[in-house]
């Protein structure tokens, strides 16, 4: 998990620690970042998808997931 949030470029990581970490809301993540609200919703948003496909990926390397199917619609 650590190396996979490690992998996020900066701004990516600050805001999902403050977020799910921090549990700071997105004004006071906006203010501590200097940042407009909008812009830590999307950064949190991506900073997550990109996780999530990173974990996946770790999950189906060691066989704790079985691979997505990709013709599933």
């Amino acid at each position: 998990m650590l190396a996979a949030l490690d992998d996020l470029p900066f701004e990516f990581r600050m805001t999902i620690l403050l977020a799910d970490m921090h549990d700071l809301s997105y004004k006071e993540i906006a203010d501590v970042l200097d940042c407009p609200v909008g812009t830590v919703m999307s950064r949190l948003h991506r900073a997550r998808k990109i996780l999530k496909g990173k974990l996946l990926e770790y999950a189906v390397e060691r066989g704790v997931l079985s691979a997505p199917n990709e013709d599933a619609s």
